[in-house]
């Protein structure tokens, strides 16, 4: 409101000047030429008219005039003195309502006002806070002295100290931490008159920090000690992980070993075998009989001597592939022909596919894998029963199946008959012999030349499994 009262009284003084010499040189102006023209073409009671006419019109009209101004501005002064007003009590009806405690000081840092946020906070009556100092709501101390001293300084250069913590006494003698915001108050004049002080709790503030560092302290801690438990887990690990690839290094050097010797004294006996039969022509049938059988389970263990080696290989990362474009077809006529050697009454009905593409893989290995999954068929097909092989192929790759008439496998052994020394069949009872790793190698190999197997059952009966492998290019 200083600023209008200025105003109002900057106008009314320019108003003041401006009415009497507005008039002044009116009066001058007529008298200089329209009194001087009039004076000379009409009469002197004509001209006395014009004369009365003129000083009694401009002079109440130049009186109505500022009248009207001065009334305009007591209006609109009064509309500010309004407005002032209405934002004086909404300010305090805000000052008296807020949850932060407001407080007003005189110059000798007294308690003047004291909101409904002050009572809460320090537990105060508005009544009991009359008069109370600065120094005595911060505990009455010489160091409560010096802080007002300092508050009271920074106000004075500055105009305001924001963000201040400290700690107020309240009414029960209880610390109460707090965070305080101080604005010198000025008069119309610009000259200080008091102080205004907000305190904002932040004592649940403080406690949950508190609370926090105190759990870090424990976390930083707890995690210490779980790093330290950690490294002597890892380093045990570390140690035992050693042992166990001297240990695995130990068992591949043990089972190439075993097979290696193995293979030799096996060799020997087939090539025994295969002179007896081609030098005694005189052997009764008992003879024959255990010459074939024999032979027979010389071949098996042949076979698992060369699937132990295999998976040796596989799991130690030392399987040589020597991959070359060939023909599929004439590779599965010549592993039908070696294996229907040892099982003549077992009947193999073999694919008529001719112009079928050249495959891209290692022929040796192939002939294992075919070699493994027509034994397979062989062991698992009623007696009298055929074996089937089919091929079929597109421009991508090349699938080899072969399918028997046994009694299929149970939906959960499709995939995990492919596991190593996983059987079906598994008990004293087995229906067929066998250590299950033909099946593993047999994945692993064709998984080694870009391929996959996989097994099913037929529809009428029968397991079928099936292998791929890349055409050439």
């Amino acid at each position: 409101m200083y600023g209008a009262s200025a105003l109002l009284r900057q106008r009314l003084d320019r108003l003041r000047w401006l009415l009497p010499l507005g008039l002044g040189l009116l009066s001058v102006f007529y008298q200089l030429g329209p009194a001087a023209w009039v004076h000379d073409r009409v009469s002197h009671e004509f001209h006395y008219i014009v004369e009365i006419v003129f000083y009694g019109l401009f002079g109440p009209l130049a009186v109505f005039w500022a009248v009207g101004q001065i009334r305009g501005w007591l209006e609109e002064r009064e509309r500010l003195e309004r407005q002032a007003r209405a934002n004086e009590r909404r300010l305090a009806a805000i000052s008296a309502a807020s949850a932060d405690a407001i407080l007003g000081l005189d110059p000798d840092g007294k308690v003047e006002s004291w909101n409904r946020g002050a009572e809460s906070i320090l537990r105060y009556s508005e009544a009991e806070s009359r008069g109370k100092g600065l120094v005595d709501l911060l505990g009455g101390t010489e160091a409560a002295a010096v802080e007002v001293q300092w508050l009271a300084g920074q106000v004075t250069q500055v105009g305001f100290v924001r963000g201040h913590e400290t700690s107020f006494q309240d009414a029960l003698g209880h610390e109460v931490l707090v965070e305080l915001t101080a604005t010198q108050l000025t008069d119309e004049q610009g000259k200080p008159f008091g102080i205004s002080v907000i305190l904002r709790d932040i004592g649940d503030r403080k406690r949950r920090e508190l609370e926090i560092h105190r759990l870090n302290v424990s976390l930083n801690e707890e995690v210490a000690a779980r790093t330290g438990e950690l490294g002597a887990k890892v380093n045990e690990l570390a140690q035992a992980n050693t042992e166990l690839e001297k240990l695995d290094r130990m068992r591949s050097e043990f089972v190439s070993l075993v097979s290696h010797q193995l293979r030799a004294p096996l060799t020997n006996v087939l090539g025994a075998l295969s002179r007896i039969e081609a030098s005694c022509d005189n052997r009764n049938l008992t003879c024959a009989r255990m010459t074939n059988v024999v032979g027979q389970q010389v071949a098996r263990l042949e076979r698992l001597v060369r699937d132990i080696l295999n998976t040796a290989r596989i799991e130690a990362g030392e399987l040589n592939l020597q991959a070359e474009p060939f023909s599929v077809l004439p590779v599965v006529r010549q592993v039908v022909q070696q294996v229907q050697a040892a099982c003549t009454d077992r009947v193999f009905r073999l694919p008529t596919k001719p112009g079928l593409p050249m495959a891209f893989a290692d022929r040796d290995r192939v002939v294992e894998v075919l070699a493994n999954l027509l034994d397979n068929a062989v062991k698992y097909s009623p007696p009298g029963e055929p074996v089937a092989i089919e091929i079929r192929a597109d421009d991508n790759e090349i699938v080899v199946s072969v399918r028997d008439w046994g009694p299929g496998l149970p939906s959960d052994d499709l995939q995990r008959v492919f596991h190593k020394f996983y059987r079906s069949d598994s008990g004293d009872g087995q229906a067929a012999y066998g250590y299950g790793l033909g099946l593993y190698v047999c994945q692993q190999l064709v998984a080694a030349m870009g391929g996959s197997v996989w097994a099913e059952n037929a529809v009428d009966g029968g397991a079928v499994f099936s292998f791929s492998l890349p055409v050439a290019a």
